[in-house]
């Protein structure tokens, strides 16, 4: 009698196709890394495999055309949370702490972020991602801003990380 059934182990390769992008797998990080065009920027992709359930090409390519026709909202979110880190950056600004012509405004600061990566995991109709927002010039003073996104589409906006 057998007690524990023989799950049929899917293998994964070593390269994958999304859309027209090749992802290598990286055995040091255990994700398939690739690059996209993410908000008019070439951008680093990295896949975790949860689950082979359903087409991952697509999976993959829903999530990065929700971010970039969501792009207002992901920002509005960000600063809803972060309502006073355009007053932060100014005070940094008039001490010296980072060097710009002036300070700036919401509108600015806006314009200054993009997706350095994103991280999605691959999990059917589970899959969710997390963003790290960067800014230039570098309003993050070399950190990122993490923004983790649900399979429904609920943002959550993390603090800075890096």
């Amino acid at each position: 009698m057998e007690l524990f059934s023989k799950k049929k182990k899917t293998e994964m390769t070593d390269e994958m196709i999304v859309g027209n992008a090749k992802f290598a797998f990286d055995r040091r990080l255990g994700f398939y890394v690739g690059e996209l065009i993410v908000w008019k920027r070439k951008t680093k992709i990295l896949l975790e495999i949860k689950s082979t359930e359903g087409n991952m090409g697509d999976i993959v390519l829903e999530k990065i055309n929700w971010i970039n026709a969501h792009k207002d909202l992901i920002i509005q979110s960000f600063l809803e949370e972060n309502d006073d880190y355009i007053d932060v950056v100014n005070e940094m600004i008039e001490d010296g702490t980072l060097e710009t012509d002036e300070k700036i405004s919401e509108a600015e600061f806006s314009k200054a972020l993009f997706v350095n990566n994103i991280t999605i995991f691959v999990n059917g109709i589970e899959t969710g991602f997390y963003i790290d927002l960067d800014a230039e010039p570098d309003y993050f003073m070399g950190h990122l801003a993490c923004v983790e996104i649900d399979c429904r589409y609920k943002i959550e906006v993390g603090g800075l990380n890096g």
